[in-house]
């Protein structure tokens, strides 16, 4: 990625004006009919997209021969997806017609972060899969309330070679300005930093929750005010106290959404802070989570795309069950994303835990910008960019409650990081939970072995115990 521009305001009022002849074209025009053809929510044609995408896939996709005897499947009837499957069964996956040819259409493969695991390939074209995610894009425009052409700070996951600077041309025309996470020990970070934020104003702020945060704090120690219209986190589980850093530093709601690499943007937060599924695009699945009743795994049926139709594709994120929402939105809602079922911590004891109590300790202590690691039973390195006063405090208090909790030889103990270097995967993804242990499989146990004091929604509900109780 270019880090150093001599003025990047010059750099973002020449892609303005590259983005201003685009927006009096043809071809935006043409596009932008496309999108508004799709863009009204539609609840009578997601039935039809799934039953279509279900006979598709009976008819053409070679992993599902056994159901040519189902005159109309159901969802239920197809098997889950694991992303193993995605992996291990690629090639059996893609769609074909009786001659063995597959679909007509411009075809790219997308590779995965391999954030949880090794990366999948997914195969789509540009007319379904281009499409349904610029659909979705613009509708979150449209609830945002942004303008139709404008300036945006992207902290998102880049690719190698990306440009600090560069045009957004849809669903909207936007000046795209790059930022990798902030880091201080890195000379040509800090120079981009010190170039571009601030250096002009940004209609919206896009990344992930941890670069998002380290902007916040960023803007907050330098006295820097950034009013854009619209901040959105992805990617990452966002903590409570660093949500309320970054609304603080912006004076701006965030708003996060909730996307996959393996079937696109799903859903966002309305103002009320329940995540709305997208359901005329993805169709949600909330299965019960075995170890908690209180959460769901998330299962999701991509709806556009027949190159090599997504169903049932076990996410492995977890949620609150569905919800009412009275703001308006359609779709499915729910009240909060907790987080992946693959986090997990193991006790010196051996068994199981659910992170997200613990999680919700830290955020409700006052951490906004944290990572939790762990290499050896029993013990949990606490990862913060600063080891400060108020992280000892904190771990110090928590280590009480948790000894109060777990009996000798049982549960967990926090220790504070020698250093502040978080681990990220290949593309930069920052999970809240490292795990370097070999997990066996079995039940998680419940999030009762610990109780902060202010609870996040996620866990307003009754708390399971474990049988590691004294």
């Amino acid at each position: 990625m270019q880090n150093h521009l001599s003025d990047p305001r010059i750099a973002v009022a020449e892609t303005g004006e590259k983005l201003n002849r685009f927006l009096r074209s043809a071809r935006y025009a043409e596009k932008r009919v496309e999108i508004e053809k799709l863009v009204e929510f539609d609840r009578a044609t997601a039935a039809d997209r799934l039953s279509g995408i279900l006979a598709h896939a009976r008819d053409r996709v070679p992993r599902y021969r056994s159901l040519q005897d189902h005159a109309k499947p159901v969802l239920a009837d197809f098997p889950l997806t694991l992303k193993a499957d995605l992996r291990d069964r690629f090639i059996d996956l893609i769609s074909r017609d009786e001659t063995g040819r597959m679909e007509p259409g411009h075809y790219f493969i997308h590779e995965t972060s391999g954030s949880t695991g090794q990366p999948v390939r997914l195969l789509t074209t540009a007319e379904t899969g281009g499409l349904s995610s610029l659909v979705i894009a613009e509708r979150l425009c449209r609830h945002l309330d942004l303008p139709d052409t404008g300036t945006e700070l992207n902290l998102g996951l880049h690719y190698e070679g990306t440009p600090l600077v560069e045009a957004g041309f849809l669903p909207r025309p936007y000046v795209r300005c790059n930022l990798r996470g902030f880091d201080p020990s890195s000379p040509s970070i800090v120079e981009t930093y010190a170039s571009v934020v601030g250096a002009f104003p940004v209609d919206r702020i896009i990344g992930t929750s941890s670069r998002l945060v380290g902007l916040a704090r960023y803007c907050l120690d330098r006295g820097i005010h950034l009013r854009p219209r619209a901040v959105v986190a992805s990617y990452e589980h966002l903590v409570e106290e660093g949500r309320r850093m970054v609304e603080e530093a912006f004076r701006c709601p965030v708003t996060m959404v909730y996307a996959t690499s393996e079937t696109g943007s799903a859903a966002w937060e309305c103002r009320q802070g329940n995540l709305h599924f997208q359901d005329d695009f993805v169709t949600p699945e909330l299965l019960p989570y075995e170890g908690d009743e209180t959460l769901r795994s998330i299962v999701l049926t991509g709806l556009l795309t027949r190159a090599m139709p997504v169903i049932r594709y076990v996410t492995g994120d977890l949620c609150s069950p569905a919800t009412a929402c009275g703001c308006g939105l359609p779709g499915t809602a729910v009240r909060s994303l907790v987080g992946r079922s693959k986090a997990t911590l193991v006790g010196a004891d051996g068994l199981v835990y659910s992170p997200y109590a613990l999680l919700a300790a830290l955020s409700d202590a006052g951490l906004a910008d944290f990572q939790v690691l762990q290499e050896s039973p029993g013990i949990l390195q606490l990862i913060v960019p600063e080891a400060s006063e108020e992280a000892r405090r904190c771990v110090e208090h928590l280590n009480r409650d948790l000894a109060a909790y777990f009996r000798e030889g049982r549960g967990f103990r926090l220790r504070l990081a020698a250093t502040g270097s978080f681990v990220l995967s290949g593309r930069g993804k920052r999970n809240p939970v490292v795990q370097r242990l070999d997990v066996a499989p079995g039940a998680v146990e419940g999030t009762g072995y610990l109780r902060s004091g202010v609870r996040s929604p996620a866990y307003a509900g009754p708390v399971a115990q474990s049988p590691s109780a004294p």
